[in-house]
């Protein structure tokens, strides 16, 4: 159901909303878009990269500690801004492109393209506002064994392959890969445009699942990941803040 905008959009040259471009803009939960790909013909385009294509980028080792990613478009996120660039590999992935670029009515800052193990988890966490309240996060579904569990400021929201979700990564979210297949996906950051944001409008809202014995077991899951790597976190952390002191970033 269509869910009129009582805002408009926020002004690129301002600060973005504190809260992220969802919240500003009335939204406030994660919306299934109005819109499908072609999740097989996706799925076999990324499956005929090479290996060597994947491997463990610039993120956090603990959040993302049992995913293999690259970026299609775009760098990981530094103290300085870098430009939306398409990377060489998106010549290897036409469809890809002409969704991040034709399909989906906005224009790109990041596309990330990940693959989660298979009964592995990205624990429960919180992306960094400075980086991220200005853009609006899309996740576009292309393979996992059976619906995969997104949880999200305490609600679960099951995703399907070929579908495409506006996610609020500003609430602490982590995803539960159940199944006995890689869960691949691909994470896009846009700035809004009033196309984009009709599309969420007309999705489809209020899809999130109150399933407290589901959240508790993956809180439990998220805390039992992070105890086992807190050395791991602690060194990632004092590296971040020695990076940006070094380089004089906020």
């Amino acid at each position: 159901m269509s869910r009129p905008l009582t805002v408009a959009l926020p002004v690129p040259n301002e600060p973005a909303p504190a809260d992220g471009v969802l919240r500003y803009l009335g939204f406030d939960s994660c919306v299934r878009l109005p819109l499908r790909v072609d999740a097989a013909r996706l799925g076999a385009e990324l499956a005929r990269l090479p290996a060597a294509a994947w491997g463990r980028i610039d993120r956090d080792p603990v959040v993302h500690a049992a995913v293999e990613s690259f970026f299609a478009v775009g760098y990981p996120r530094g103290p300085r801004p870098l430009p939306p660039d398409d990377r060489p590999v998106l010549l290897e992935l036409p469809y890809l492109r002409e969704i991040v670029h034709e399909i989906v009515p906005a224009a790109p800052t990041r596309a990330l393209v990940a693959r989660l193990e298979p009964h592995s988890l990205i624990p429960i966490h919180t992306d960094t506002p400075r980086f991220f309240r200005g853009t609006v996060r899309l996740s576009i579904q292309v393979d996992a064994d059976g619906a995969q569990r997104l949880y999200c400021n305490g609600l679960r929201y099951d995703l399907a392959a070929g579908e495409v979700w506006a996610i609020d990564n500003l609430r602490p979210h982590g995803v539960d890969n159940v199944g006995g297949r890689m869960r691949t996906n691909v994470i896009v950051d846009y700035r809004p445009s009033n196309a984009l944001v009709a599309l969420i409008a007309d999705g489809d809202h209020g899809l999130g699942i109150r399933d407290d014995t589901g959240r508790r077991a993956f809180e439990s899951s998220s805390a039992a990941h992070y105890r086992t790597r807190r050395w791991q976190s602690l060194r990632y952390e004092l590296g971040k803040r020695w990076r940006r002191g070094w380089r004089g970033g906020a």
